[in-house]
């Protein structure tokens, strides 16, 4: 999912995934990887 996330966002898997990590997201969250990804986006500007 972090993948897909990734390349639809424009960013990298492993910078969703840390910041997941740092969330303490578990398995089973996965709707919160948009959300992370979006946060990134939104971040970056």
């Amino acid at each position: 999912h972090s993948e897909a996330a990734a390349k639809r966002y424009g960013l990298s898997a492993v910078d969703i995934l840390v910041e997941l990590g740092k969330r303490r997201m578990v398995g089973g969250q996965e709707d919160m990887i948009v959300d992370v990804a979006l946060d990134l986006l939104n971040r970056n500007k």
